[in-house]
C-alpha cells in the first residue's frame, strides 16, 4: 500500500461525522470477531420454534408483559456484532464528554468512543451465547439473535444435551428481553452511567498518538494503557458498583423467570447455569472504559435478592418492584433486603 493510500485510509477512518465514529467502531468490532462462519440451515426453524415455546411459557409466570421477538435469527459472532453495534451505542453516550477537544485533536473524541463501542460489542460477540449472556440491554428492539457456534461449542464442551442447551439459551434470552422492556430500565442505566462518567477526570490529548495509527489492535492497546489508571478512584469504583448491581438485578430476575418458565422442561438447568457462570466474561473481553458485563456473582446476587423479597414480603411485593424506579434497590440494599424494605415499604404507608 502506498503512502497516499495509507493517509487516505487514515483520513477516512478518523474523519467521520457525529459524536461516535461508527466506521472505527465497526473496524474494531470486525477485528475482534474475525470472518463470518456459515450457520447450518436447520438452525433457523428450530430456534424459531424454541423461541415461541419460551415466550408462551414465560407468559404464564411473568408479571411483566412478554416482549415478543419480531424475528429469531441464528447467527455467527460477526453478524451478532454487526446487528448490535449501534443498539449498544447509547451505553457510551455518557462518556462522550471525556473526549471533547478542539482543533487538530477534535477527531479523537468520536474515535475514542467509537473504539469503546467496537471493543464492547466485538468483545461480547467473541463469547456470549446471546444478548442475555452479556447482561447489557440493547437500546432498541432487535431480532432475537443466538450465536449458534458458541451454543453448540458450549454444549459439546460440557457434554450437555444440545437440544436442552438451545432451549435454555432461548428461554434466558426471552426472559432477559422481557425484563429489559420495563419502561424505566434503560433510563436508569443511562443515569447510572452518567454518574460514573461524572467521576472521571481524563485528558484526551494523551491519546494524540492515535492519529498516526491504522491498526485497530494497536489503537485498542494504547487506549487501554492510557485509561487503566483513570478508573481506579474510590468514586468511580462506587459508581461502577451501583451500575453492576442494577445490571445484576436485571439479569438475576430474568434468570428467575426463565427458571420458573422451564422448570419441568430442563432437568439439567442447574448444571447448565453453573457451568456457564464459571466461564462467563473471559479476561480478554474486558474493555478500557464504559459499561462492562456484570459478573456472574452480581447476577446471582440479583436473583437471591428477588427470592428474599418474595420470601419475606410475598410475590406481590416482588411484582411491584418493577412498577416504579424508586422501588428498585441500591447496591447496598441488594445485600440487605431489610434495608430495602425499610425505605420502600414504609413509604407506602
Amino acid at each position: 500500500m502506498s503512502d497516499d493510500d495509507i493517509f487516505s485510509r487514515l483520513f477516512e477512518l478518523f474523519n467521520q461525522p457525529g459524536p461516535v465514529n461508527w466506521k472505527l467502531a465497526a473496524e474494531v468490532s470486525h477485528h475482534l470477531t474475525g470472518e463470518r462462519v456459515p450457520i447450518d440451515p436447520w438452525a433457523a426453524e428450530e430456534y424459531r420454534e424454541l423461541s415461541r415455546l419460551a415466550e408462551f411459557r414465560l407468559e404464564q409466570v411473568s408479571p411483566i408483559p412478554v416482549a415478543m421477538a419480531p424475528d429469531v435469527l441464528p447467527v455467527d459472532a460477526r453478524e451478532w456484532a454487526d446487528r448490535h453495534l449501534e443498539a449498544y451505542g447509547y451505553l457510551s453516550e455518557a462518556f462522550a464528554d471525556m473526549g471533547q477537544l478542539s482543533g487538530p485533536l477534535a477527531q479523537l473524541g468520536p474515535a475514542m468512543i467509537g473504539m469503546q463501542v467496537g471493543s464492547l460489542v466485538g468483545g461480547l460477540a467473541t463469547w456470549v451465547l446471546a444478548s442475555f449472556d452479556g447482561g447489557l440491554p440493547a437500546g432498541r428492539q432487535l431480532p432475537l439473535c443466538v450465536i449458534v457456534p458458541h451454543v453448540e461449542d458450549f454444549a459439546r464442551r460440557h457434554s450437555f444435551e444440545a437440544s436442552a442447551v438451545r432451549l435454555w439459551v432461548v428461554s434466558e434470552e426471552v426472559a432477559y428481553r422481557t425484563v429489559a422492556t420495563v419502561p424505566f430500565a434503560i433510563d436508569r442505566l443511562r443515569r447510572l452511567l452518567e454518574a460514573e462518567a461524572a467521576t472521571i477526570q481524563f485528558d484526551p490529548s494523551s491519546l494524540a498518538g492515535l492519529i498516526g495509527m491504522s491498526n485497530p489492535e494497536q489503537m485498542q492497546e494504547m487506549v487501554a494503557d492510557q485509561l487503566s489508571e483513570v478508573f481506579d478512584s474510590e468514586e468511580t469504583a462506587a459508581a461502577r458498583a451501583e451500575t453492576e448491581a442494577f445490571l445484576g438485578l436485571l439479569g438475576g430476575y430474568a434468570r428467575l423467570l426463565a427458571e420458573r418458565a422451564t422448570a419441568e422442561l430442563l432437568p439439567d438447568r442447574e448444571r447448565i447455569v453453573a457451568a456457564r457462570d464459571e466461564e462467563r466474561v473471559p479476561a480478554e473481553a474486558q474493555i478500557p472504559f464504559g459499561p462492562a458485563p456484570p459478573r456472574s456473582q452480581a447476577i446471582e446476587e440479583g436473583r437471591t435478592f428477588c427470592l428474599e423479597i418474595e420470601r419475606r414480603y410475598g410475590p406481590e411485593e416482588l411484582n411491584r418492584l418493577w412498577t416504579a424506579e424508586n422501588r428498585l434497590p441500591t447496591a447496598s440494599e441488594i445485600e440487605d433486603p431489610v434495608a430495602w424494605a425499610a425505605r420502600v415499604l414504609l413509604e407506602d404507608f
